[in-house]
């Protein structure tokens, strides 16, 4: 790109960033004799940048027209560069000539920069509203990101564009070259830290090496772009059972993939371990390959086992998989098994031993709960010793009441001293009603707690209910013992998983934003009509209110509230006739969910069976993600009673689509869900209807409270509730933060 001075260039530069529809905008400042402006396009949509030596000023324009911050009487824009390092709020103050234009300078200091030839900046906006508050825009938890190249011939450009999947497949490319002996371990770590940075010249060597067949030479063509290497902040390696969507049966894989693309889009080097299992969704993994074979110490012989990398939703993904006869994952199903606290110790030892022979040293091993959670006393009692030094672990605990219990003896296969971790203070679980030692008395959730550097949950809410026995399940103890380094952090959505403004799996013509819902009506009547179901049209009813659809989606479990379920689709049903005006008909309801216990599935089955013949309520005994993507668009309401929830995903999803939770207040639904007439809240806030205790009149209540409003506030509903609820940001961005913060805190 030529460089480019002068009032009029500015001036059509500006033009154009406003022509992008953005509402966030890098404009231009007008230079003085030797300044370089310079447009640059790309992922961000339109960045104009003054260079001035040593530092680049920038200024940051942000549109709240529509956005979460339109009613903002203050805004800053939360900047950084490289990674979000050198962060700073940078006030934007309103243009004299719209309301709804903020614009601020934010200066760059070329010093700090990693790389003399590239920069990064990143940004996310704030606002103080009239509440007195503070509410965010991060762009639908993408933040905003500029990539840019700086040349003394040239100034700062914009690069071509590139996906996660590029970087990824080159830090993939790498690895293979190293196992060639093409690389050493170093030459191989300065690579993969610049392909981190989404360094411009190493993508572009990347894209012109790829197709070679002399790996030699691509191997020489890489390497020679090393020479502005600087470490990242963190590199994280997240050790899990489940990842979305390859391989889920909870929320976990949910939050391993979600937590991770936060992460990357933000610079930080994610690569993620899991077993190599025969039912995972292959078809989901881009470029799979065999990347090497070691052995793995178990119950005193080598186990072979095969590493095999490929790339899932943008990410470098490593599976390892045992040979036969030991075969943990070749069971067609991914738990459920007799052996399954020997199956996830093996593949925790096996992840450590693929580290070492690998020559990895990520500065954090994230730990999903029990599944994985030995590798803290693994990595703390043998593998520090053999040679990985630099990791710190973090155990994520996603749900309490599934710990992982064995008998202590078993600990022996995994390389561990029984006699030594089977304590009280360690290992050891004698909080169980009909303990007694040498059965099923040791905890692996409770190893990862006590070794692990820090701990957290998934809900600020559900970490202060694990220290009692109702919510702890036998944790309370240790968990009270190590509050030091235990906290909650709140889950996140992929909001461009769940985007009802552009959702593939919607029907055409169903697609909306908060500032148009109509399109939720459409959605409503393809469900109902793909679901054999009569619609009503609000159009053609009485008092213009048609029926409100009450959807349930949920794993059909005690857990998740299952008798108060029960009652609160029977009392779904039967509301019309508890009604004396004529057009409250009673609702439809449409309920999704797997029951892994034959007695649960026909109770469900005998219910359906009840509901007038079919016509009132669907209920769907099984998982299906492109059926869920519909209900969650076509619903009114969703009951959530569940006894305790660690943090749960259903309600933001919900809330995204517009649809208004009606939930028990336990764990993360009680940090998620503030109800109508809340008044201690801002009224922005209040999105849902919130019920105390497992009673069945409470649950009956508060959806009794949610269909009154359907019925007699369906302006305020349509107009002002549903809107609300679906500005609200559940994106991982904040949450993502904060995890780096943790990781940081383990760093030495």
């Amino acid at each position: 790109m030529q460089q480019m001075q002068g009032v009029d260039i500015s001036h059509a530069l500006h033009q154009q960033s406003l022509q992008q529809q953005s509402p966030a905008s890098l404009l231009p400042l007008v230079g003085g004799p030797g300044d370089m402006l310079v447009d640059a396009v790309g992922s961000s949509r339109a960045l104009s940048v003054l260079v001035q030596q040593p530092v680049y000023q920038v200024v940051v324009q942000y549109k709240s027209a529509g956005r979460s911050l339109q009613d903002a009487q203050r805004v800053w824009a939360h900047v950084g560069h490289s990674g979000w390092q050198f962060t700073e709020d940078v006030e934007l103050f309103r243009s004299p000539h719209d309301a709804c234009c903020w614009t601020g300078i934010y200066r760059l200091q070329a010093c700090r920069l990693a790389n003399p030839s590239h920069v990064e900046v990143q940004m996310v906006f704030k606002g103080q509203m009239p509440q007195g508050h503070q509410q965010w825009d991060n762009n639908d938890g993408n933040n905003w990101q500029v990539v840019a190249e700086l040349s003394h011939h040239e100034g700062m450009t914009m690069p071509p564009e590139v996906s996660s999947s590029s970087i990824s497949g080159l830090l993939l490319l790498l690895q293979a070259f190293k196992l060639q002996g093409l690389l050493t371990g170093q030459q191989e770590e300065l690579l993969r830290v610049l392909a981190c940075q989404h360094d411009t010249r190493l993508l572009k060597a990347y894209e012109t090496v790829r197709a070679w067949a002399d790996d030699a030479a691509a191997a020489g063509m890489l390497l020679s772009q090393t020479m502005y290497a600087n470490r990242p902040g963190v590199h994280v390696v997240h050790v899990a059972s489940e990842m979305v969507p390859i391989a889920k049966v909870g929320g976990l894989g949910d939050v391993v993939t979600s937590l991770a693309k936060a992460h990357q889009a933000s610079g930080t080097l994610v690569e993620v371990i899991m077993p190599k299992y025969d039912c995972a969704n292959y078809s989901a993994i881009d470029r799979l390959r065999h990347l090497t074979s070691f052995a793995v110490q178990w119950d005193g012989e080598a186990v072979t086992t095969h590493a095999w990398c490929g790339v899932v939703e943008g990410l470098p993904v490593y599976l390892l998989e045992a040979e036969a006869p030991a075969a943990f994952f070749w069971r067609g199903q991914f738990y459920g098994e007799a052996d399954d606290c020997e199956r996830y110790m093996f593949f925790s030892r096996a992840a450590l031993e693929f580290l070492l022979v690998m020559e990895r040293q990520p500065d954090v091993l994230h730990l999903h709960d029990w599944q994985s959670a030995l590798v803290a006393p693994l990595l703390q009692h043998e593998y520090r010793a053999r040679g990985l030094t630099r990791p710190r672990s973090l155990l994520t605990i996603h749900n309490i009441a599934f710990q992982g219990w064995m008998s202590a003896d078993m600990l022996a296969k995994a390389g561990l001293q029984p006699e030594a971790l089977a304590q009280p203070h360690l290992m050891l679980d004698d909080s169980r009603p009909g303990f007694w030692h040498n059965r099923h008395d040791v905890s692996l959730m409770r190893g990862g707690v006590v070794f692990a550097d820090k701990v957290n949950t998934v809900s600020p809410t559900y970490a202060q209910e694990v220290y009692s026995p109702e919510f702890g399940f036998g944790m309370q103890s240790v968990l009270g013992r190590h509050s030091h380094k235990f906290c909650g952090v709140l889950n996140g959505i992929d909001q461009h998983m769940w985007s009802p403004g552009d959702d593939p799996l919607l029907p055409p013509w169903g697609h909306y934003w908060p500032n148009d819902t109509r399109g939720k009506a459409v959605c409503k009547a393809a469900l109902l009509g793909e679901l054999g179901m009569p619609y009503t049209d609000p159009a053609e009813a009485e008092g213009g209110v048609g029926r409100p659809l009450v959807v349930i989606i949920s794993r059909l479990t005690q857990q998740k509230g299952l008798p108060l379920m029960l009652h609160g689709m029977q009392a779904a049903l039967s509301r019309g006739a508890q009604l004396v005006v004529a057009l409250a008909r009673g609702a439809q309801l449409v309920v999704l969910g797997s029951a892994s216990e034959p007695d649960v599935a026909q109770q469900f089955e005998q219910l359906q069976a009840q509901c007038h013949g079919g016509a009132d309520a669907r209920i769907i005994l099984r998982y299906d993600e492109g059926l869920a993507h519909r209900i969650y668009a076509a619903g009114d309401i969703i009951l959530i009673p569940s006894f305790f929830e660690p943090c749960g995903l259903t309600q933001l999803i919900a809330l995204r689509y517009g649809t208004i939770p009606v939930v028990n207040a336990t764990g993360g639904l009680a940090d998620t869900v503030r109800d109508v007439s809340n008044e201690s809240v801002p009224e922005v806030e209040r999105n849902g209807f919130v019920f105390y205790g497992r009673e069945q009149q409470h649950v009956e209540a508060g959806l009794q409270r949610a269909l009154d409003a359907y019925h007699h506030g369906q302006q305020w509903w349509r107009e002002a509730l549903v809107p609300r609820a679906m500005r609200q940001d559940w994106s991982w961005s904040r949450s993502a933060h904060t995890y780096l913060d943790i990781y940081r805190s383990m760093m030495p």
